[in-house]
């Protein structure tokens, strides 16, 4: 029985062309879309749904009449606007929508629960000094001015950090891939982090591609621009730019006074002035549990070296990450999932699924669970309390 035709809008084959990553399409496919494309044939149900897999858009985008209006408002606010960056693409569209539906389950929860709006958003919307903005957050954490000090290295700054945002409102969530697909692995080089502003349930996305100091330096960065009431999109890949806005110069001043701050940094620098410029960057990061670029990036702001050396460290961290980026694969599923979502949203889900407002279904949908992964996921949370 030879396979059924469908018809798919010109329209719509245009765009799809003009949109989608073609990488992982073998030859044969790829020439039967152009041919779609050329009105030289028509495709099957079972090609559309293969190709439907392997670029990442869609089943149900191929029989629209006219190409879907997909609005990414938040690459409005890259902190970088680069011409490298032209346009998102489908693993950070996906991965958007999917904290978006996650952050709007939350805020529906929280009115529901009946929560006030957190005060904090967007109180510093007319501050201009970093170490106010910095003060303000400190306070607001309960987290001491040394608070590195009482921390091993900067994935437990991390982890810290994280658990004291949570505590108070924040939604922080970290993936290396797109939801469970561990082969749509996030670009670095595109984005490392962002953060959807809202007053009930503002959240933070990590790209867990990047470097242990690189997602410690993103949060704090991240949490600023809570405090500003302004929504990012973190792409910056080669250090501490120059030529970003005054907000984004602000939020990273602020990030630094955090991890950082600028009197206790002079200090530790004039007691290490008889070191190599490189050894002393490297001892001055391992004291404060940070990536070394921050460390130079302190030292070009209070003119101890100038903007070639500063450059130039910072090249070498990088191309050091890079080198060293082997990532070890397997771990605990469990353990995984609650890094990724955090417990707070977790044992929220299980909370309304028992009070008969949000559907197995929909919290299934939501993590990229079932019944038996979801159930022994809050055990395993609950169990950790």
């Amino acid at each position: 029985m030879p396979s059924i035709r469908v018809e798919v809008s010109p329209s719509v084959l245009d765009w799809i062309g003009n949109v989608a990553s073609f990488d992982g399409v073998d030859k044969r496919l790829l020439s039967h879309f152009y041919k779609w494309k050329n009105d030289e044939e028509q495709p099957t149900y079972a090609q559309i749904e293969s190709l439907s897999n392997k670029i990442h858009i869609p089943l149900g985008y191929f029989f629209l009449k006219t190409p879907p209006q997909e609005n990414l408002p938040l690459f409005e606010f890259r902190t970088v606007n680069s011409t490298a960056v032209s346009k998102p693409s489908r693993d950070l569209i996906d991965t958007y929508y999917h904290m978006a539906a996650i952050q709007n389950w939350m805020r529906d929860y929280l009115l529901d629960q009946g929560n006030e709006r957190l005060p904090f958003v967007s109180s510093c919307n007319h501050e201009k000094k970093p170490e106010i903005i910095a003060a303000l957050i400190r306070n607001t954490i309960g987290l001491d001015k040394d608070w590195y000090t009482q921390s091993q290295n900067n994935k437990v700054s991390f982890d810290r950090l994280r658990e004291l945002f949570e505590s108070i409102g924040i939604l922080i969530l970290r993936n290396g891939v797109v939801g469970q697909n561990n082969n749509r692995k996030l670009s670095v080089n595109e984005f490392r982090a962002f953060t959807l502003i809202d007053e009930y349930a503002p959240l933070i996305f990590i790209n867990n591609n990047d470097t242990p100091g690189g997602k410690l330096f993103s949060l704090l960065h991240e949490a600023v621009h809570i405090w500003l009431g302004l929504h990012s999109f973190y792409n910056e890949n080669s250090g501490l730019s120059f030529n970003i806005s005054p907000q984004e110069t602000l939020c990273n001043a602020a990030a630094a006074e955090l991890l950082v701050p600028n009197v206790f940094f002079i200090n530790k620098w004039d007691e290490v002035s008889n070191l190599a410029l490189k050894n002393k960057i490297t001892y001055v990061a391992k004291y404060f549990k940070c990536g070394e670029i921050i460390i130079a990036r302190r030292a070009l702001d209070n003119n101890y070296i100038n903007r070639p050396q500063y450059e130039k460290i910072a090249a070498d961290v990088i191309a050091g990450a890079k080198n060293s980026n082997k990532k070890s694969g397997g771990g605990d599923y469990y353990t995984t999932a609650i890094s990724r979502f955090g417990s707070r949203l977790i044992l929220a889900m299980d909370n309304s699924i028992k009070e008969g407002k949000t559907p197995y279904t929909e919290a299934f949908r939501l993590t990229g669970t079932n019944h038996v992964t979801f159930t022994n996921l809050v055990s395993e949370i609950r169990g950790q309390e």
